[in-house]
């Protein structure tokens, strides 16, 4: 990857160009660039910017110097580093991956003497980082610029290597491309929040050609390996990849893949996106599998949440009260862990969205007491917000509460993509469109790459919906029940998508599978227990589901 910034963060702060120029920056810009450069994946809310370096200033100022710092700033960068920020309408992102940053050394102080004026928020966080790396917390440490969610979700996970791919002919090596590859991949398995992944540095330790998966396990603790040849033929490369049990040593998945080169460089592979879903759907099967025939009591904890997650996907009744068994053997294993109390807490939650729960409200009591068990057991830990928003915004429809719960997440954790996409559908709810759009796009981007994508566009087609985008609706739909077909959420936004765009043949056709997936739906109930009954819009889609032969 190439590198078109250098930061240097202890001692006298500094920022280079990758030839070695001096980027001259004011004070405002180098803390920002500190910031950002401090931050898990380089990302900050523009909130917690605007408080931390305008703290006198009154909102509205606040996000009018963010703006016209961002601006001048990226002008000072010049037009290539420049391409290294991004911001949204939520979010300033710099791209780490292409930053050179230094590392504390000896006794080196972070940013010496540097501070800005009047604004105590950010020298507060200034003396906090100072005291975290005196005490030798150093950002290139275990869990550097970890989230707390971060750090309980790697100890529940299952654990993964991903070893240097080895270059045959035909094509020259004119790069490294394996190296680059399988650091790539790294990244975005790190990304899929399914695996916990073993820093692609340490995997170099390991010779790809001679060492054994048992090896790597028994030196790095990793349940599985990926391993892999590249060739080269222009700009194209092939790559054959695969997948490893590390403890029984056996390959349990390989594939080929094709893709360009240039797209690999500028880190948009396709190639390796597919990979990395590959990879996840097939540890998940293959935990779901163990699960299906091993007593729980012998298989490790990540294999029965991996298991739990996927059954839990699930609209077979039987293979969904599966995963309610896994999990409730897993609590008794670890009762105050977060993860499988969150867990727990979603299952009951998506009982009552799959229709399936004979209770609505006993379901939404014991998802709520799973949310406050996982927050009390972890009070940074972004996914148990994500569910406490869930429950107030689908169940008991406190839009209010929900959007705090929401905040509180990406505060956490600004890439939770369940908490962005949620936070999205809430919008829609209130008839805010736009901004539900916004949401649950950006969170289609971040989706974990596994058996969830279905739950992300459905929710996304619900977004559409509420723009009045029917067509965008309907195709987010279809896609959402090509993986689920019996799923009630995107059955009933695409019946209200076709009868609203005048389409009432295919919407009647679809109303009948809604009617045989969840038999007890009827507009009653639509308008007791849908969150966006009682807005405008709700009642639109209301009298559109009764047009299409939903029964009152």
């Amino acid at each position: 990857m190439t590198v078109f910034l250098r930061i240097c963060r202890f001692g006298a702060f500094g920022v280079f160009h990758a030839g070695g120029a001096n980027v001259q920056l004011g004070a405002k810009h180098q803390a920002l660039l500190a910031l950002l450069s401090t931050a898990d994946g380089g990302i900050r809310t523009r909130a917690f910017l605007e408080k931390t370096l305008w703290c006198l200033a009154q909102p509205e100022q606040a996000k009018a110097s963010l703006r016209t710092a961002l601006s001048t700033l990226r002008r000072h960068l010049g037009p290539e580093a420049a391409k290294l920020m991004f911001a949204n309408r939520e979010r300033v992102i710099l791209d780490l991956t292409r930053v050179e940053l230094d590392s504390c050394v000896g006794n080196a102080v972070f940013m010496e003497g540097f501070e800005l004026p009047y604004e105590t928020a950010f020298n507060a966080w200034l003396s906090e980082v100072r005291a975290e790396f005196a005490r030798g917390a150093t950002r290139s440490g275990p869990h550097a610029g970890t989230s707390p969610g971060r750090l309980i979700m790697d100890g529940l996970l299952p654990s993964i290597a991903v070893l240097p791919f080895v270059h045959r002919a035909p094509g020259e090596a004119s790069m490294p491309l394996g190296s680059l590859m399988s650091e790539e991949l790294s990244r975005y398995l790190s990304r899929s929040w399914a695996f916990s992944v073993t820093s692609y540095l340490a995997s170099r330790q390991f010779d790809p050609e001679t060492v054994r998966p048992a090896e790597v396990s028994s030196i790095a603790g990793v349940d599985y390996l990926v391993s892999g040849t590249v060739s080269c033929d222009g700009n194209r490369f092939r790559a054959e990849v695969d997948l490893h049990d590390t403890v029984r040593e056996k390959v349990i998945w390989s594939r080929s893949f094709e893709g360009s080169k240039g797209n690999l460089l500028r880190g948009r592979s396709a190639v390796l996106r597919n990979a990395t879903q590959q990879i996840g759907q097939t540890a998940a099967g293959e935990a779901v599998r163990l699960a299906g025939f091993k007593p729980l009591s012998t298989l490790e904890s990540h294999t029965l949440l991996m298991a739990a997650i996927s059954l839990m996907q699930e609209m077979d009744t039987r293979k969904f009260q599966q995963a309610h068994e896994i999990l409730s053997h897993l609590l008794e294993r670890e009762p105050k862990h977060a993860l499988p109390l969150t867990w727990m807490g979603f299952w009951h939650v998506m009982r009552v969205e799959k229709g399936l729960s004979p209770n609505r409200g006993e379901d939404s009591r014991l998802a709520s007491r799973m949310a406050e068990a996982a927050i009390d057991a972890a009070p940074g830990f972004s996914l148990a917000h994500t569910l406490k928003g869930l429950i107030s915004s689908h169940l008991t429809f406190r839009f209010d509460l929900a959007q705090d719960a929401y905040d509180l997440a990406l505060r956490d954790n600004p890439n939770e993509a369940l908490a962005l996409l949620l936070k999205g559908a809430t919008l829609a709810y209130q008839d805010m469109p736009d901004e539900a759009v916004q949401m649950t796009d950006a969170a289609r981007r971040l989706t974990p790459l596994g058996p969830q994508r279905y739950y992300f566009d459905a929710l996304s087609a619900l977004a559409y919906l509420s723009a009045r985008n029917f067509g965008r609706a309907i195709e987010l739909s279809e896609r959402s029940l090509e993986a689920k077909g019996a799923f009630p959420v995107p059955l009933r936004s695409k019946a209200i998508a076709l009868q609203m765009s005048g389409r009432g043949a295919e919407a009647r056709s679809t109303v009948k599978k809604l009617l045989k997936a969840a038999p007890e739906f009827c507009l009653s109930q639509f308008q007791r227990d849908n969150p966006a009954a009682m807005s405008p819009a709700g009642q639109e889609w209301a009298s559109a589901l009764r047009q299409a032969g939903v029964p009152e």
